[in-house]
Protein backbone atom coordinates (compact mmCIF):
# COMPACT_ATOMS: atom_id res chain seq x y z
CA UNK A 1 0.00 0.00 0.00
CA UNK A 2 2.99 2.31 0.50
CA UNK A 3 4.18 1.99 -3.07
CA UNK A 4 1.82 4.64 -4.47
CA UNK A 5 2.25 7.22 -1.71
CA UNK A 6 4.48 10.26 -2.16
CA UNK A 7 4.59 11.24 1.53
CA UNK A 8 4.58 8.99 4.62
CA UNK A 9 4.28 10.15 8.24
CA UNK A 10 4.84 7.84 11.23
CA UNK A 11 4.91 8.07 15.00
CA UNK A 12 6.84 5.40 16.87
CA UNK A 13 7.16 5.10 20.62
CA UNK A 14 9.48 2.80 22.56
CA UNK A 15 9.86 -0.39 20.57
CA UNK A 16 12.46 -2.83 19.24
CA UNK A 17 14.46 -2.05 16.11
CA UNK A 18 12.01 -0.61 13.60
CA UNK A 19 12.16 -1.23 9.88
CA UNK A 20 10.31 1.54 8.16
CA UNK A 21 7.97 0.48 5.35
CA UNK A 22 9.40 0.82 1.89
CA UNK A 23 7.89 2.47 -1.13
CA UNK A 24 9.31 2.95 -4.59
CA UNK A 25 7.38 6.21 -5.07
CA UNK A 26 7.73 7.74 -1.59
CA UNK A 27 9.50 11.09 -1.75
CA UNK A 28 8.98 12.40 1.82
CA UNK A 29 9.29 10.43 5.05
CA UNK A 30 8.39 12.19 8.31
CA UNK A 31 8.89 10.33 11.59
CA UNK A 32 8.35 11.53 15.16
CA UNK A 33 9.16 10.23 18.64
CA UNK A 34 11.48 7.48 17.50
CA UNK A 35 13.03 5.92 20.60
CA UNK A 36 15.04 3.01 19.21
CA UNK A 37 17.35 2.25 16.27
CA UNK A 38 15.48 2.48 12.98
CA UNK A 39 16.40 0.78 9.72
CA UNK A 40 15.51 2.62 6.54
CA UNK A 41 15.13 0.36 3.55
CA UNK A 42 17.16 1.08 0.43
CA UNK A 43 13.89 0.52 -1.43
CA UNK A 44 13.12 4.22 -0.95
CA UNK A 45 14.67 4.80 -4.36
CA UNK A 46 13.43 8.36 -4.90
CA UNK A 47 13.23 9.65 -1.32
CA UNK A 48 13.92 13.40 -1.26
CA UNK A 49 12.98 14.36 2.32
CA UNK A 50 13.84 12.45 5.52
CA UNK A 51 12.80 14.12 8.76
CA UNK A 52 13.35 12.16 11.98
CA UNK A 53 14.34 15.07 14.22
CA UNK A 54 12.64 15.43 17.59
CA UNK A 55 13.32 11.79 18.42
CA UNK A 56 15.28 10.47 21.39
CA UNK A 57 18.92 11.55 21.64
CA UNK A 58 19.76 7.83 21.73
CA UNK A 59 17.97 7.16 18.47
CA UNK A 60 20.07 5.96 15.53
CA UNK A 61 19.01 5.90 11.87
CA UNK A 62 20.53 2.93 10.05
CA UNK A 63 20.78 2.92 6.28
CA UNK A 64 20.17 6.62 5.60
CA UNK A 65 23.48 6.89 3.75
CA UNK A 66 21.96 4.75 0.99
CA UNK A 67 19.39 7.43 0.18
CA UNK A 68 21.48 9.10 -2.50
CA UNK A 69 18.66 11.32 -3.80
CA UNK A 70 17.98 13.10 -0.49
CA UNK A 71 17.56 16.87 -0.68
CA UNK A 72 16.56 17.43 2.96
CA UNK A 73 17.81 15.55 6.04
CA UNK A 74 16.74 16.34 9.62
CA UNK A 75 17.96 14.06 12.43
CA UNK A 76 18.38 14.02 16.21
CA UNK A 77 21.33 11.66 16.32
CA UNK A 78 24.93 11.35 15.22
CA UNK A 79 25.62 12.26 11.61
CA UNK A 80 25.72 9.28 9.26
CA UNK A 81 28.49 9.00 6.65
CA UNK A 82 27.84 12.01 4.41
CA UNK A 83 29.91 11.13 1.35
CA UNK A 84 26.97 9.68 -0.61
CA UNK A 85 24.61 12.66 -0.25
CA UNK A 86 25.62 14.37 -3.48
CA UNK A 87 22.21 16.05 -3.88
CA UNK A 88 21.63 17.15 -0.29
CA UNK A 89 20.58 20.81 0.01
CA UNK A 90 19.53 21.17 3.66
CA UNK A 91 20.92 19.48 6.79
CA UNK A 92 19.35 19.87 10.25
CA UNK A 93 20.93 18.26 13.33
CA UNK A 94 18.60 18.71 16.31
CA UNK A 95 20.68 17.63 19.30
CA UNK A 96 22.39 19.37 22.20
CA UNK A 97 25.71 17.86 21.13
CA UNK A 98 28.28 19.92 19.26
CA UNK A 99 28.78 18.60 15.72
CA UNK A 100 32.03 18.48 13.76
CA UNK A 101 31.85 20.08 10.31
CA UNK A 102 34.05 17.87 8.15
CA UNK A 103 35.73 18.54 4.82
CA UNK A 104 33.07 16.37 3.20
CA UNK A 105 30.32 18.71 4.37
CA UNK A 106 32.19 21.86 3.40
CA UNK A 107 32.87 20.56 -0.11
CA UNK A 108 29.33 19.39 -0.93
CA UNK A 109 28.40 21.55 -3.92
CA UNK A 110 24.66 20.94 -3.53
CA UNK A 111 24.49 21.85 0.18
CA UNK A 112 22.84 25.22 0.82
CA UNK A 113 21.76 25.19 4.48
CA UNK A 114 23.22 23.69 7.67
CA UNK A 115 21.49 23.99 11.04
CA UNK A 116 23.13 22.64 14.19
CA UNK A 117 20.96 23.39 17.22
CA UNK A 118 23.69 22.36 19.65
CA UNK A 119 26.43 24.18 17.75
CA UNK A 120 29.12 23.08 15.33
CA UNK A 121 32.83 23.59 14.78
CA UNK A 122 35.22 23.14 11.88
CA UNK A 123 37.09 19.82 12.01
CA UNK A 124 40.77 19.61 12.93
CA UNK A 125 41.67 18.56 9.38
CA UNK A 126 39.91 21.64 7.94
CA UNK A 127 41.77 23.85 10.40
CA UNK A 128 45.11 22.27 9.48
CA UNK A 129 44.49 22.88 5.79
CA UNK A 130 43.51 26.48 6.43
CA UNK A 131 46.61 27.01 8.57
CA UNK A 132 49.11 25.41 6.16
CA UNK A 133 47.69 26.67 2.86
CA UNK A 134 47.93 30.44 2.34
CA UNK A 135 45.60 30.22 -0.67
CA UNK A 136 43.07 28.06 1.18
CA UNK A 137 39.71 27.92 -0.61
CA UNK A 138 36.55 25.82 -0.39
CA UNK A 139 34.33 25.10 -3.36
CA UNK A 140 30.74 25.19 -2.11
CA UNK A 141 27.45 27.08 -2.31
CA UNK A 142 26.50 27.34 1.37
CA UNK A 143 23.94 30.07 2.04
CA UNK A 144 23.22 29.61 5.76
CA UNK A 145 24.88 28.11 8.86
CA UNK A 146 23.45 27.91 12.38
CA UNK A 147 25.06 27.73 15.03
CA UNK A 148 28.76 27.95 14.15
CA UNK A 149 31.45 28.21 16.83
CA UNK A 150 34.17 30.72 15.91
CA UNK A 151 37.09 30.60 18.33
CA UNK A 152 40.23 31.79 16.58
CA UNK A 153 41.75 33.25 13.42
CA UNK A 154 41.75 29.86 11.68
CA UNK A 155 37.97 29.63 12.05
CA UNK A 156 37.72 33.13 10.59
CA UNK A 157 39.90 32.12 7.65
CA UNK A 158 37.64 29.16 6.86
CA UNK A 159 34.60 31.39 7.19
CA UNK A 160 36.08 33.80 4.64
CA UNK A 161 36.13 30.93 2.15
CA UNK A 162 32.31 30.83 2.21
CA UNK A 163 31.49 33.94 0.15
CA UNK A 164 27.93 32.85 -0.70
CA UNK A 165 26.69 32.93 2.89
CA UNK A 166 23.51 34.98 3.34
CA UNK A 167 22.53 33.96 6.89
CA UNK A 168 24.85 33.16 9.78
CA UNK A 169 24.26 32.40 13.46
CA UNK A 170 27.54 32.20 15.32
CA UNK A 171 28.86 31.65 18.83
CA UNK A 172 32.00 33.71 19.35
CA UNK A 173 35.00 33.23 21.60
CA UNK A 174 36.26 36.15 23.66
CA UNK A 175 39.81 36.52 22.40
CA UNK A 176 39.30 38.17 19.01
CA UNK A 177 38.17 41.35 17.37
CA UNK A 178 35.80 40.00 14.75
CA UNK A 179 35.41 41.27 11.22
CA UNK A 180 32.68 39.90 8.96
CA UNK A 181 32.98 42.35 6.08
CA UNK A 182 34.48 39.64 3.84
CA UNK A 183 31.04 38.01 3.69
CA UNK A 184 29.76 40.48 1.14
CA UNK A 185 26.46 38.64 0.51
CA UNK A 186 25.55 38.20 4.17
CA UNK A 187 22.10 39.63 4.92
CA UNK A 188 21.30 38.19 8.37
CA UNK A 189 23.74 37.83 11.27
CA UNK A 190 23.09 36.67 14.84
CA UNK A 191 25.96 36.64 17.34
CA UNK A 192 26.15 35.14 20.81
CA UNK A 193 29.03 34.32 23.18
CA UNK A 194 30.32 30.77 23.25
CA UNK A 195 29.53 29.84 26.83
CA UNK A 196 31.57 26.64 26.57
CA UNK A 197 34.71 28.79 26.68
CA UNK A 198 35.71 30.51 29.88
CA UNK A 199 35.66 34.28 29.85
CA UNK A 200 33.38 37.27 29.79
CA UNK A 201 31.17 38.19 26.84
CA UNK A 202 33.59 40.77 25.51
CA UNK A 203 34.03 40.01 21.82
CA UNK A 204 34.41 43.09 19.62
CA UNK A 205 33.11 43.84 16.14
CA UNK A 206 35.55 45.58 13.81
CA UNK A 207 33.64 45.54 10.55
CA UNK A 208 30.29 44.22 9.37
CA UNK A 209 29.06 43.27 5.86
CA UNK A 210 27.81 46.26 3.90
CA UNK A 211 24.73 44.36 2.67
CA UNK A 212 23.56 43.30 6.13
CA UNK A 213 19.79 43.71 6.60
CA UNK A 214 19.22 41.97 9.94
CA UNK A 215 21.53 41.98 12.99
CA UNK A 216 20.97 40.37 16.40
CA UNK A 217 23.47 40.73 19.24
CA UNK A 218 23.08 38.68 22.41
CA UNK A 219 24.82 39.10 25.77
CA UNK A 220 27.69 41.37 24.81
CA UNK A 221 29.28 44.69 25.79
CA UNK A 222 29.12 47.27 23.01
CA UNK A 223 31.28 50.36 22.82
CA UNK A 224 30.38 53.70 21.29
CA UNK A 225 32.59 52.82 18.32
CA UNK A 226 30.78 49.52 17.76
CA UNK A 227 27.41 51.27 17.76
CA UNK A 228 28.81 53.67 15.16
CA UNK A 229 29.82 50.73 12.99
CA UNK A 230 26.31 49.27 13.25
CA UNK A 231 24.71 52.64 12.55
CA UNK A 232 26.65 53.03 9.30
CA UNK A 233 25.12 49.90 7.77
CA UNK A 234 23.15 51.52 4.97
CA UNK A 235 20.88 48.51 4.32
CA UNK A 236 20.18 47.47 7.90
CA UNK A 237 16.42 47.07 8.46
CA UNK A 238 16.20 45.00 11.66
CA UNK A 239 18.30 45.44 14.81
CA UNK A 240 17.77 43.33 17.95
CA UNK A 241 19.91 43.96 21.03
CA UNK A 242 19.35 41.32 23.73
CA UNK A 243 21.14 41.45 27.11
CA UNK A 244 23.48 44.04 25.61
CA UNK A 245 25.49 46.32 27.91
CA UNK A 246 26.16 49.76 26.47
CA UNK A 247 29.42 51.49 27.32
CA UNK A 248 28.73 53.88 30.19
CA UNK A 249 25.07 52.79 29.96
CA UNK A 250 24.67 55.55 27.38
CA UNK A 251 23.63 55.68 23.75
CA UNK A 252 23.82 58.96 21.88
CA UNK A 253 23.37 61.11 24.97
CA UNK A 254 24.05 64.83 24.71
CA UNK A 255 26.95 64.45 27.16
CA UNK A 256 28.45 61.76 24.95
CA UNK A 257 31.53 62.56 22.91
CA UNK A 258 29.97 60.56 20.06
CA UNK A 259 26.26 61.45 19.90
CA UNK A 260 23.94 59.53 17.60
CA UNK A 261 24.55 60.84 14.09
CA UNK A 262 21.83 61.89 11.70
CA UNK A 263 23.56 59.71 9.12
CA UNK A 264 23.07 56.54 11.19
CA UNK A 265 20.40 53.87 10.70
CA UNK A 266 19.02 55.31 7.44
CA UNK A 267 16.94 52.21 6.57
CA UNK A 268 16.19 50.75 10.01
CA UNK A 269 12.54 49.67 10.29
CA UNK A 270 12.52 47.49 13.43
CA UNK A 271 14.43 48.10 16.68
CA UNK A 272 14.21 45.81 19.72
CA UNK A 273 15.89 46.45 23.06
CA UNK A 274 15.52 43.50 25.44
CA UNK A 275 16.99 43.56 28.97
CA UNK A 276 19.73 45.98 27.95
CA UNK A 277 22.11 47.79 30.28
CA UNK A 278 21.12 51.28 29.10
CA UNK A 279 20.13 54.27 31.20
CA UNK A 280 20.52 57.32 28.95
CA UNK A 281 19.29 57.27 25.36
CA UNK A 282 19.21 60.47 23.34
CA UNK A 283 17.79 60.31 19.82
CA UNK A 284 15.46 62.15 17.49
CA UNK A 285 13.43 61.42 14.39
CA UNK A 286 16.47 62.29 12.28
CA UNK A 287 18.44 59.37 13.74
CA UNK A 288 15.90 56.71 12.72
CA UNK A 289 14.05 58.26 9.75
CA UNK A 290 12.38 55.01 8.57
CA UNK A 291 11.69 53.31 11.89
CA UNK A 292 8.28 51.62 11.90
CA UNK A 293 8.29 49.55 15.09
CA UNK A 294 10.06 49.97 18.43
CA UNK A 295 9.98 47.15 21.01
CA UNK A 296 11.23 47.55 24.59
CA UNK A 297 11.25 44.53 26.90
CA UNK A 298 12.63 44.31 30.45
CA UNK A 299 14.31 47.71 30.09
CA UNK A 300 14.33 48.58 33.79
CA UNK A 301 17.43 50.78 33.72
CA UNK A 302 16.33 53.11 30.93
CA UNK A 303 15.06 56.43 32.26
CA UNK A 304 12.86 57.35 29.30
CA UNK A 305 12.07 56.78 25.65
CA UNK A 306 13.39 59.71 23.59
CA UNK A 307 10.33 61.85 22.93
CA UNK A 308 11.66 62.82 19.50
CA UNK A 309 11.06 59.30 18.25
CA UNK A 310 7.36 60.07 18.18
CA UNK A 311 8.00 62.51 15.33
CA UNK A 312 9.24 59.78 12.99
CA UNK A 313 6.76 59.93 10.09
CA UNK A 314 6.83 56.16 9.44
CA UNK A 315 6.60 55.04 13.08
CA UNK A 316 3.54 52.81 13.52
CA UNK A 317 3.95 51.15 16.90
CA UNK A 318 5.82 51.40 20.21
CA UNK A 319 5.59 48.25 22.33
CA UNK A 320 6.55 48.19 26.01
CA UNK A 321 6.68 44.87 27.87
CA UNK A 322 7.59 44.45 31.56
CA UNK A 323 9.52 47.71 31.75
CA UNK A 324 9.84 50.30 34.51
CA UNK A 325 7.07 52.77 35.25
CA UNK A 326 9.23 55.56 33.83
CA UNK A 327 9.28 53.85 30.44
CA UNK A 328 5.53 53.31 30.53
CA UNK A 329 4.97 56.97 31.40
CA UNK A 330 7.24 58.21 28.60
CA UNK A 331 5.45 55.97 26.08
CA UNK A 332 2.09 57.45 27.17
CA UNK A 333 3.54 60.96 26.94
CA UNK A 334 4.69 60.33 23.37
CA UNK A 335 1.21 59.13 22.49
CA UNK A 336 -0.41 62.21 24.04
CA UNK A 337 1.98 64.54 22.20
CA UNK A 338 1.24 62.85 18.89
CA UNK A 339 -2.50 62.97 19.48
CA UNK A 340 -2.23 66.71 20.14
CA UNK A 341 -0.65 66.97 16.68
CA UNK A 342 -3.56 64.94 15.28
CA UNK A 343 -1.42 61.88 14.70
CA UNK A 344 -3.81 59.02 15.47
CA UNK A 345 -1.82 56.38 13.58
CA UNK A 346 0.82 55.75 16.25
CA UNK A 347 -0.17 52.79 18.43
CA UNK A 348 1.22 52.30 21.93
CA UNK A 349 1.14 48.83 23.53
CA UNK A 350 1.99 48.54 27.24
CA UNK A 351 1.93 45.18 28.99
CA UNK A 352 3.18 43.73 32.26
Amino acid sequence: MYQQRHCLSFTYRASPINSLPFGLHVRSLLCAYLQSPTFISSSFKVLRVLDVHGSSVYHVVIGSENLVHLRYLAISCKLPPMGTFHRLECLVVDTMDVVEISEVLLNMLSLRHMQFNGGAYFSASCCRQATNDESFQINNNLQSISWLKISDETDEKILRSLPNLRRLKAKLGTSLNYSFDCLTRLESLKLSPDYSNAGDSCYSLINLPVNLKKLTLFDVHVSRKQMEIIGRLLKLEVLKLLLVAFEGRQWGTSEDEFPTSEDEFPQLKFLKLDDVQLAEWNASSDNFPRLQRLVLRHCNHLKRIPSGLGDIPMLQKIEVYQCSQAIKDSAKLIQEEQQEMENEDLKIIISD
